[in-house]
């Protein structure tokens, strides 16, 4: 698979000179652009054997996990690294231009259910709360200078409700980590007002971080939250699941084998700025996207719609290009790849020379 990625990109680069040629004469709304491909994780063995591989496919930057990061999380003490552990593999990512980004999952959904279960409350004014809060503020200011220091580029919040969500959106019978919590909402709240807190911790420790918050649903609650980190003028990302789906549900009826709601990727990212009016373009979106389910090595939908929408993440939105993050769910690499039960005529190939064409890693 990286010889025939390898040879992909070779034929790319090849015609170069003929879209530099006819560059002078297209408008910049027609021009090809490029997007940044995030990957939800990476390899994390010695040495990033894969990276080179990661390049060649079109990756740009990678959120590396499990670390001992500011929050409590879901991933087993032992197996999560500090940033002195990672930074000789953080430079082999170096050497084939990828970036690597500090990601912390579940947060704060883990955190609320901790707080939780020892009788305490995250979002209110509490001698308690403001105890848990300053504790995690506490972390970043020892943590995140490592971070920086390690060579990461921002960090990735992780920010779906795993554990605390009991399937009452409201809160009304049972209050979640989102929900329930309404006298909380607003910039007066305490869901704006410990965004504010931690957003203003991380400006303090490392300034030039880069935040990203997945999922990005949309409640009420979360969309406070963030508001706080981006009014502490951290530069907030959102990564939206509503822009995993593309095309008609040929291959199923789940709604991220299809657009969301009928909107298409450019769509569905103009409604996440409404949703948080307070991300001021798309380019502050990064948008997910589920092609293939390594785990049961299925596509979602077919690679002419995986294209479809790349070519609306570079060039459909004026303003500028789209980032767009891969969400694999199981093991991504050659051999996962070559593994997928394609659909049709689809192959591997037809999925990775569409990430090659429209991905910002052969400008690096």
């Amino acid at each position: 698979m990286r010889d025939c990625a390898s040879r992909t990109v070779n034929l790319l680069v090849a015609g170069l000179a003929l879209l530099t040629a006819v560059s002078a004469a297209q408008t910049p709304e027609t021009a090809l652009r490029r997007v940044e491909v995030h990957l939800f994780g990476g390899d994390m063995t010695a040495g990033a054997p894969l990276a080179q591989w990661y390049h060649d496919i079109g990756i740009t930057d990678l959120w590396l996990y499990p670390f001992r990061g500011a929050f409590p999380q879901d991933q087993r003490p032992e197996d999560q690294k500090t940033p002195e552990q990672v930074a000789e593999l953080l430079a082999a990512y170096r050497q084939h231009h990828l970036r690597c980004w500090w990601m912390e999952r579940p947060v704060p959904d883990v955190f609320y259910q901790e707080a939780r279960g020892e009788g305490r409350h995250l979002w209110d004014a509490s001698p308690e709360a403001e105890a848990l809060w300053a504790g995690v503020c506490e972390q970043i200011r020892a943590i995140y200078p490592r971070v920086k220091g390690a060579g990461f580029r921002g960090v990735v919040y992780d920010n779906e409700s795993y554990y605390s969500y009991q399937g009452d959106e409201q809160g009304d019978q049972k209050p979640w980590v989102w929900g329930g919590h309404a006298a909380e909402y607003g910039t007066g709240g305490h869901y704006y007002q410990r965004g504010l807190q931690v957003g203003k911790a991380i400006r303090a420790a490392w300034p030039e971080a880069a935040v990203v918050m997945v999922y990005a649903f949309g409640y009420e609650g979360e969309r406070w939250w963030y508001q706080g980190f981006q009014d502490a003028g951290v530069e907030l990302f959102l990564g939206p699941e509503h822009t995993y789906g593309a095309g008609p549900p040929e291959l199923g009826e789940a709604w991220y084998q299809s657009w969301w709601q009928g909107r298409d990727l450019k769509a569905t990212c103009d409604w996440k700025c409404t949703q948080f009016p307070f991300v001021a373009d798309n380019a502050h979106v990064m948008a997910g996207l589920f092609p293939i389910e390594f785990t049961t090595l299925r596509p979602n939908y077919r690679a002419r719609y995986f294209r479809e929408q790349l070519s609306q993440a570079a060039n459909g939105d004026p303003a500028g290009p789209i980032p767009v993050w891969i969400w694999p769910q199981g093991p991504f690499s050659p051999e996962s790849w070559q593994a997928v039960q394609y659909a049709g005529t689809d192959t591997a190939g037809s999925y990775l020379q569409a990430l090659c064409e429209f991905s910002a890693a052969g400008t690096r």
